[in-house]
């Protein structure tokens, strides 16, 4: 898969020992169909992955949206919120993917 976009977000509370990763990203498989790839876990340690993908752009956008928003409620549920650490996109792609104004609330 071709790594369209990418975002990684870390959420750090030392007193309480979380330290946090999770990625996302979006990209296009060897039948040209979409593909999100969402990896999770503690930073320095195994993951999870889960996979989504077909045709349906406005679905899997939604998966997308709908794992930020949850990541922006961090804070409230674990006592510490999660900061972009890295961000890549390709020139072009669909500013729909990855909005700013919830960017913009990290």
């Amino acid at each position: 898969m071709e790594n369209l976009i990418f975002i990684a977000l870390e959420a750090h509370h030392a007193p309480r020992n979380h330290h946090r990763r999770y990625e996302i990203a979006v990209g296009r498989d060897l039948l040209d169909e979409w593909s999100v790839t969402v990896r999770y876990g503690r930073v320095g340690g195994g993951c999870r992955e889960e996979r989504f993908g077909g045709s349906d752009v406005q679905g899997l956008r939604q998966v997308v949206h709908e794992r930020l928003k949850r990541r922006l409620s961090a804070e409230r549920r674990l006592n510490c919120a999660y900061r972009v650490v890295a961000i890549r996109h390709e020139r072009g792609m669909d500013r729909e993917w990855l909005p700013e104004q919830l960017l913009a609330r990290f």
